[in-house]
């Protein structure tokens, strides 16, 4: 504040001194400078610098940019600071992170008790770390807190790895060492992996006494590496073997087979493929010439013969696919052979029209291959045309029966062809055609029998009215048998009257039964009689009746009929 009023009175003397105008009294007084007029200027001035400026500093950021007026040392140091807070704190974040990990950790891992110095001593060391850390993160050394940390997560997960391999690392020395016995059938096949697998399991036994259990789970590893090798071996010379003896077998060779097959089950007593082969190798003489028959069966085309052979050989072995296979293809080809045949058959007498052959054969063919469409097409087509050429043939022979009359076989035509055929109309009528016929002939034929016995009973009327009906029911084209002629001629003869005389006593009544009631005849009557037999009665009171026969016949001299009756009663 002295400052600031020694510099006020020192302009005051400077504003004296030059003040040289001779009227600057009296302007003075004119303009006196008053608190409130200097207190408006300086505001007034203030106010315009702050404009003044503002103008120049935006003038200036719009052409050389907004930074133009900040010091460079100033920015790049203000980055750097929160670049630093920044990893700073996420080395913050990430140390405690780890911490609480670690803590969760050991505090599992101090659960287990350890059973090697190795692993206390290890675990101590781990303790020393994680405190150090804890420390660390007191003392906001963050980056370094995350340092330690993250050693000793790996410290820790390789503690645990090797804890949990423990008990595979101890139970692979005892699986290793019996291993290595069972495997000693190779011992001529791979030593050397046998040696190495030996080697191997006391390496790592030495390793698990020391407690680095991951490395002896490694040793034992490498040494089950080597007992595979010699598993290999022993698997190699088994196939070996097992191979060389289905050839063997291929070949019928018996003694070659069995001793592929025994040394095999030297090496693998339990190999399937060897104990079957072996089992095989008994028959196989016999099976191979069984297979070498059929074969050649086969190829002279007995398929039965061949399938019967295959049959034998696999009835021996089971176990041979060819004689399975062979069987299987022979009764093929005999099933193919067979369908074959017969369809051949049936399309040649479908060509022939030989329809049921065609069938026959068709049928034959569908007991093979029951479900071949083409066949069963074929077969039904075969029976159409069966059926269809039937009725052809049945409704022909009618008519050929019907043209020759011979109405009988006419008719059982045309009901065989109604059998066919219901409803074929041409059937239909020939059969009603036929049967009118034939009821004709048998009216004929009754009609010709009736004239017949009338005209043998001489009555001759009621042969004729018989023959005049057969002749009204005989067909037009039917010619009269010369039986018939015979009867036709006899009737005309016998159909002309014939006189036949009567005589009697005047007293006597004279009848003619059916032709003329009792009447006295005088003396003598002719009377004009058709040829017949005729029963004569006369009849007078006191007397005894006279009956006679009287038969009246053309061609023979007529008759005179004397009718008296002249016995009395009285000389009975």
């Amino acid at each position: 504040m002295a400052e600031e009023i020694e510099s006020d009175s020192a302009q005051a003397k400077k504003r004296r001194i030059i003040h040289w105008n001779p009227d600057a009294g009296r302007e003075q007084a004119r303009s006196r400078w008053t608190p409130l007029r200097i207190a408006a200027w300086g505001v007034g001035g203030f106010v315009a610098l702050l404009i003044v400026a503002g103008i120049l500093i935006r003038g200036a950021k719009l052409v050389f940019g907004p930074d133009v007026f900040r010091p460079r040392g100033a920015v790049v140091a203000k980055d750097e600071t929160v670049a630093d807070a920044n990893a700073s704190f996420l080395a913050q974040t990430k140390a405690e992170q780890l911490r609480d990990l670690a803590t969760k950790s050991l505090g599992e891992l101090k659960r287990i008790p350890p059973d090697h110095p190795r692993q206390t001593d290890e675990l101590v060391r781990m303790e020393t770390e994680y405190h150090g850390g804890t420390h660390l993160l007191g003392e906001r050394e963050w980056a370094k807190a995350l340092k330690v940390f993250e050693g000793l997560r790996g410290d820790i997960d390789a503690f645990s790895a090797n804890l949990k391999i423990k008990g595979e690392a101890k139970q692979s020395y005892n699986k290793i060492l019996l291993r290595i016995k069972e495997l000693e059938i190779a011992r001529s096949l791979a030593p050397e992996a046998l040696d190495a697998a030996f080697a191997a399991a006391a390496s790592g036994n030495r390793l698990v006494g020391d407690g680095d259990f991951t490395g002896a789970k490694k040793v034992f590893d490498a040494g089950f590496a080597e007992l595979r090798k010699a598993e290999q071996a022993v698997a190699d010379f088994v196939q070996k073997n097992v191979v060389s003896g289905q050839r063997a077998l291929a070949r019928g060779e018996k003694d070659e087979a069995r001793k592929a097959f025994s040394a095999a089950l030297e090496k693998a007593p339990a190999n399937e493929h060897a104990v079957q082969g072996l089992k095989r190798s008994e028959n196989i003489d016999r099976v191979y010439a069984l297979l070498q028959q059929g074969e050649k069966q086969e190829k002279e085309g007995q398929f039965a013969e061949a399938a019967e052979s295959y049959k034998k050989a696999f009835g021996l072995d089971a176990m041979s696919a060819v004689a399975q296979e062979g069987a299987a293809r022979a009764a093929r080809l005999e099933k193919e052979t067979k369908f074959a045949a017969a369809k051949n058959a049936a399309d040649a007498a479908v060509k022939a029209r030989d329809w049921s052959k065609a069938i026959a054969e068709y049928q034959a063919a569908l007991k093979v291959y029951p479900q071949k469409p083409e066949v069963q097409a074929a077969l039904k087509s075969a029976r159409e045309s069966a059926h269809k050429e039937s009725v052809q043939k049945s409704l022909a022979r009618g008519f050929s029966h019907e043209k020759a009359y011979q109405w009988r076989e006419a008719r059982e035509a045309y009901s065989e062809t109604l059998q066919l055929e219901p409803d074929l109309a041409d059937a239909k009528e020939g059969y009603t055609r036929a049967g009118t016929v034939i009821r004709a002939l048998l009216n004929y034929e009754r009609f010709i029998e009736a004239a017949e016995q009338a005209a043998n009973k001489a009555e001759f009327q009621t042969a004729i009215k018989r023959f005049n009906e057969a002749m009204a029911v005989k067909p037009s084209y039917l010619v009269a048998s010369d039986r018939v002629q015979q009867l036709q001629q006899l009737l005309m003869s016998q159909n002309q009257p014939v006189d036949v005389t009567f005589k009697s006593d005047g007293n006597t009544w004279v009848s003619i039964t059916n032709f003329r009631t009792p009447q006295k005849i005088a003396d003598s009557l002719t009377l004009k009689m058709l040829p017949g037999n005729y029963e004569i009665i006369g009849r007078r009171k006191g007397y005894r009746d006279v009956t006679m026969l009287l038969q009246v016949r053309n061609g023979t001299p007529p008759p005179v009929v004397t009718v008296a009756c002249s016995v009395s009663n009285d000389r009975s």
